[in-house]
């Protein structure tokens, strides 16, 4: 991946945690709560069958 938008220590970090996530951050980044089902079933089409993308900033 393309690194050169960022900066030396953002790429240094980059695809590692720069501190231990907390159980609560890892429950709501990698489990789907019933607004993120909602919100996947809102965007249900036969053109994206394989899914999408959920991010939050």
């Amino acid at each position: 991946m393309a690194v050169e938008f960022l900066t030396d220590e953002q790429a240094a970090r980059y695809g590692s945690f720069h501190e231990v996530p907390s159980r609560a951050e890892l429950e709501r980044y990698f489990f789907l709560d019933d607004a993120d089902r909602e919100a996947v079933q809102a965007k249900r089409r036969a053109h994206n069958r394989l899914g999408f993308v959920i991010w939050s900033p």
